[in-house]
C-alpha cells in the first residue's frame, strides 16, 4: 500500500485530476492496483511521467514498462503490482476504463493522500 500511496501522492502534485484507485487484487492476476487519472494536455503528462520516472527512481520503485509516452494521450506506466494510465480527457472518456472495471472496490485517494 506504501508504492500505491507513493504513486498517487507524485500524481497528485502534478496537477493529474479525476485520480481513481481500482482493487484488481481479486479480478487480475497481473497487477493489484490500477491507478486512473487524467492530465489537462499531453504536456502535462510528460509531466507526470516524467514525476512518476523520479519517484520510482527515488523510492526504489520498480518501473517495468512505459507505453504510449511518444503520443500522450494515453501513457500506462507498469509498476510491477501497479499499473497507472495518465490520459487526457477526450482519450479517458474514449476508453472509460471506470465503466469497463465498474465492479471493481475503489480505494479511497483521500485516505491515500494524507
Amino acid at each position: 500500500m506504501e508504492k500505491l500511496k507513493i504513486l498517487v501522492k507524485a500524481l497528485d502534485e502534478k496537477h493529474a485530476t479525476e485520480i481513481t484507485v481500482l482493487d484488481m487484487q481479486k479480478h487480475s492476476p497481473i497487477y493489484d492496483y490500477m491507478v486512473i487519472s487524467t492530465a489537462k494536455n499531453d504536456r502535462v503528462a510528460a509531466g507526470i511521467l516524467r514525476e512518476l520516472k523520479d519517484v520510482a527512481s527515488q523510492s526504489g520503485l520498480v518501473l517495468k514498462r512505459i507505453e504510449g509516452a511518444e503520443h500522450g494521450q494515453w501513457v500506462l506506466a507498469d509498476f510491477e503490482r501497479i499499473v497507472v494510465h495518465v490520459f487526457t480527457p477526450e482519450t479517458r472518456m474514449e476508453y472509460n476504463l471506470e465503466k469497463l472495471w465498474r465492479d471493481v472496490p475503489r480505494v479511497s485517494v483521500e485516505g491515500l493522500l494524507n
